[in-house]
């Protein structure tokens, strides 16, 4: 007879990080029983300087972050991270990746949160943390991790935060400016292919090189990487007489230029300097 011996087992931990910032020792621990009830992975600190201490050395993909705390609160430390991120991204080859910040404050008024997220906060939830909208909170951290990612597959990030920094103070955004310009350019770039591959002379070939050209410097300054490469091609293979073998090129150069669009919308919408 087989006797069968029912178990509680402990969640499979998630290959996620998560930072805990209270300075209330209880309820620090109480985050910290939360979050790996849930599964995550999770440090905690007591205060903002331990905050910045803590993402020196460890990756982390979510703080928890009290608003209230000693020595240096949620709001400046929340803003020191953002600084040093925006830093990191116009001077490295590969940025780190922008951390979600969860504020967690008592103060649920609505003028509260909006100094939340000028301070650079992504979410808040209310104390005392109950686990439905910790479970939510977090959630909601790793759908805009995943939607980071998807963004960076399409532009380079690296591009965008050195166009962030021509910025002038009292000045439009430049940015959004060049983004609107480009979207508005570039269909008509591809518009010129197909014209040109079609007529098939010594005409047609310098209008796609050039159509294609100019596409490709566009796609470039925007850090429309795989838009660029494409671009590239059809340059290489018009210099080649091969005119044949640019539509299914052109095609591919639609499909990626609806990624692009629909990427540098999202970009523009979300502004990480205001």
């Amino acid at each position: 007879m087989i006797q069968v011996t029912n178990r509680s087992q402990a969640p499979t931990p998630k290959p996620v990080r998560v930072l805990v910032a209270e300075d209330s020792p209880l309820n620090q621990q109480v985050a910290l029983k939360q979050l790996e009830k849930l599964g995550y992975q999770a440090d905690g600190v007591d205060d903002g300087t331990g905050v910045l201490e803590a993402v020196k050395r460890t990756a982390y993909d979510i703080i928890l972050m009290d608003c209230q705390m000693p020595e240096l609160n949620g709001y400046e430390a929340t803003w020191q991270i953002r600084e040093r991120e925006k830093t990191a991204a116009a001077s490295e080859d590969s940025p780190p990746r922008r951390i979600y910040i969860i504020a967690m404050t008592a103060n649920t008024r609505a003028d509260n949160r909006q100094k939340c997220l000028e301070a650079g906060m992504d979410d808040f939830i209310n104390k005392p943390v109950e686990l439905p909208e910790l479970e939510a909170a977090v959630h909601r951290g790793l759908a805009d991790r995943a939607s980071q990612k998807a963004l960076e597959d399409v532009i380079d990030p690296v591009v965008i935060a050195g166009l962030r920094q021509l910025r002038m103070p009292g000045r439009p955004d430049p940015l959004a400016e060049l983004i609107d310009l480009f979207l508005q350019e570039a269909p008509e770039q591809v518009q010129l292919l197909e014209p040109a591959v079609s007529q098939n002379d010594h005409t047609s070939l310098a209008r796609t090189f050039s159509a294609a050209s100019r596409l490709k410097g566009s796609a470039s300054n925007l850090g429309a990487r795989i838009l660029a490469a494409l671009c590239d091609e059809i340059e290489q293979t018009a210099r080649n007489w091969s005119l044949a073998d640019i539509p299914p090129l052109i095609d591919r150069v639609r499909h990626e230029l609806a990624r692009v669009r629909e990427a540098l919308e999202k970009i523009k919408g979300h502004d990480p300097g205001t």
